[in-house]
């Protein structure tokens, strides 16, 4: 069945095995996906470590302890820094922790986009897709200020990261993790007025992933960030590609045609 727009012709099936519904919609992760984040936070973690009197890592390290941990709670800048620190005797986590926070916070400048990221948010956009970026980042300031520096603020209709949640704990659970995904996802999709059949989530991760398929949303992966060194092929998302300038053409392989 052909779903004629005033832009092009639309195919879509909102499952499988069902019958066709119109493409309006994409929620995107925003870190390893849109945005490559490895360099700034190598340097701000190089940087942190060397300001408390600690030997720099090398990218080896980064990666064995900070990707390749994706499936163990807190993975991310806090824990290579913590596994750093372990060399050295009363080191303070704490300390050194909000030493790197306040560097990666002032080093927007050092923020980039993926391959293929401006590229395929503007061919969205243009054919009228509503745009969200939903991120298990905290600071919503921040990634504003990224998100402007990168000339993507005007291709995306909303951003809700995890300070949008309110006041949180340290998440304890794996489980909450993929909770507190799908609540952002969920909170994006009702802003933007869009039923999970009407969009599809993209990202680098399993809790992505594993968050769509709780929403009930087509599911993305995107072999960058965390999905660059891990193989999450377990978490059966709908769709992989190896860069988001393979999207359009592979989802419209998939019958999600834009």
């Amino acid at each position: 069945m052909l779903l004629v727009t005033s832009r092009k012709p639309i195919w879509l099936h909102s499952d499988p095995n069902s019958g066709l519904r119109t493409l309006r919609g994409a929620i995107f992760d925003w870190d390893g996906t849109l945005a490559q984040i490895d360099d700034r936070e190598f340097y701000c973690i190089n940087q942190t470590l060397i300001a408390h009197h600690s030997k720099p890592i090398d990218l080896g390290f980064l990666v064995e302890n900070y990707y390749q941990r994706a499936y163990e709670i807190g993975t991310g800048p806090r824990m290579v820094l913590e596994t750093a620190l372990s060399r050295d005797d009363g080191a303070r986590i704490d300390e050194a922790y909000e030493t790197y926070r306040k560097l990666f916070r002032d080093t927007v400048d050092k923020a980039k986009l993926q391959h293929g990221a401006i590229e395929l948010l503007s061919v969205l956009k243009a054919r009228g897709f509503k745009l969200g970026i939903a991120t298990m980042r905290f600071t919503r300031s921040v990634v504003a200020k990224e998100l402007d520096l990168l000339k993507v603020s005007p291709l995306v209709d909303v951003l809700f990261t995890r300070e949008d949640l309110g006041p949180r704990r340290g998440l304890e659970s794996l489980e909450e993790v993929v909770d507190e995904r799908k609540q952002l996802v969920m909170r994006a999709l009702d802003r933007l007025k869009l039923r999970v059949e009407d969009a599809f989530l993209v990202g680098d991760s399993w809790w992505d992933v594993r968050a769509g398929k709780k929403l009930g949303i087509r599911t993305v992966l995107v072999r960058t960030g965390f999905a660059r060194y891990n193989d999450f092929s377990k978490e059966n998302a709908d769709v992989t590609i190896n860069s988001l300038v393979e999207l359009e053409n592979r989802l419209e392989s998939k019958g999600w045609n834009l």
